[in-house]
């Protein structure tokens, strides 16, 4: 009987997925207005760079013909950062680093300066009385590594796993981003996610990696040092292509912390980091 039962039950089910519950809805969706975006990022050492961009529609064509750098980068615009009673001036020429590839289509002739504190002002005028962009972020110190200490799951074994610690300011309010790449830093990173100091109970700040990797394994570790405005921006713009992947999702918007009559999104933050290359041995 209870067979009997499961039988009918079955068929039950098949004929309700078999039913044709589909049906085509059109829905009119408002038209996209395309806004500024704005990448730079105050790295020490390394020259006043910018990427000024156009944001796209979900579903607008991301063709990458000849026609892309000219549909996605905005060009003409007047950039400048002032800082410490100078202002340096960005010109519309294209600069790279090779390794992790970066890309600027604003480019400056001096250095960005490592002095803790120093505050950045960006403004940018867009061409055809498109705008301004303006944009405020601190110079904050370093936050080194302290170790990255490599564990065996047993002796003998040959699986190991990385853990990273860093030594947190307990005095300050803290933000930070960990990126772990195996193999090369143009890799796709294995994690990448945020971390505050508003819940350790120690100084000690710990990254690890689960037990998978082997011996002559290559591991590049980095630990940036970032802002409050960074970490907002970071986590929205992940919460965002989670919303992207995912049909059941409410909208998530991007938390920038450039404004302007533009209207613009992205991030102006310095990019202060520390970043170690361990190679799994015994």
């Amino acid at each position: 009987m209870n067979y009997y039962i499961k039988y009918l039950f079955s068929l039950a089910i098949l004929a309700f997925f078999a039913c044709n519950l589909s049906k085509e809805v059109d829905i009119e969706l408002p038209d996209y207005e395309r806004q500024p975006v704005v990448e730079c990022y105050l790295e020490p050492g390394k020259p006043f760079r910018l990427l000024l961009t156009r944001s796209y529609a979900f579903f607008d064509p991301f063709g990458l013909d000849s026609s892309f750098f000219q549909n996605t980068l905005l060009q003409g615009a007047t950039v400048t950062i002032s800082y410490n009673g100078q202002t340096d001036t960005l010109y519309n020429t294209f600069s790279f680093d090779p390794s992790p590839l970066k890309i600027f289509n604003y480019t400056g002739q001096n250095i960005v300066p490592s002095t803790v504190g120093v505050e950045y002002t960006l403004n940018v005028t867009l061409p055809d009385n498109g705008g301004s962009i303006t944009g405020v972020t601190p110079m904050l110190p370093l936050v080194p590594i302290d170790s990255n200490v490599i564990e065996f799951f047993q002796p003998g074994d040959t699986i190991a796993r990385v853990l990273t610690y860093v030594t947190d300011d307990p005095n300050e309010e803290n933000y930070y981003r960990r990126l772990l790449n195996y193999y090369s830093l143009d890799s796709i990173p294995e994690q990448d996610f945020l971390a505050s100091d508003r819940f350790l109970t120690t100084p000690k700040l710990a990254f690890g990696t689960g037990y998978e990797l082997g011996e002559g394994d290559t591991i590049y570790t980095t630990v940036c040092h970032i802002t409050k405005a960074y970490y907002d921006y970071v986590e929205s713009v992940q919460l965002a292509i989670f919303g992207n992947l995912n049909p059941f999702a409410q909208p998530s918007p991007i938390k920038s912390n450039v404004t302007g009559s533009a209207n613009p999104l992205g991030i102006f933050t310095c990019l202060v980091y520390d970043r170690d290359t361990t190679v799994i041995v015994r």
